[in-house]
């Protein structure tokens, strides 16, 4: 289990560093990959324009507010 926190806490450390468009970006495509993973298993339809719509939607509401940002929006 000090792996997995250990890799957690490198991986935390990494993203907090980064730029606020590159953390909204990292965060989109998170989130994008996420819903086209979950699509394919469940098999829905529409999947890349679903997984593409939540991509950008996480771009563009982590890079104008900065909520998940540790950066403090910087």
């Amino acid at each position: 289990m000090t792996a997995i926190t250990g890799l957690y806490d490198r991986v935390d450390g990494w993203a907090r560093g980064l730029s606020r468009g590159r953390y909204a970006a990292l965060l989109g495509g998170s989130a994008g990959v996420g819903v086209l993973a979950v699509g394919l298993v469940l098999n829905g339809d529409l999947l890349v324009v679903r997984a593409l719509t939540m991509a950008l939607v996480m771009f563009g509401l982590e890079y104008t507010f900065g909520a998940f940002s540790g950066s403090g929006g910087k």
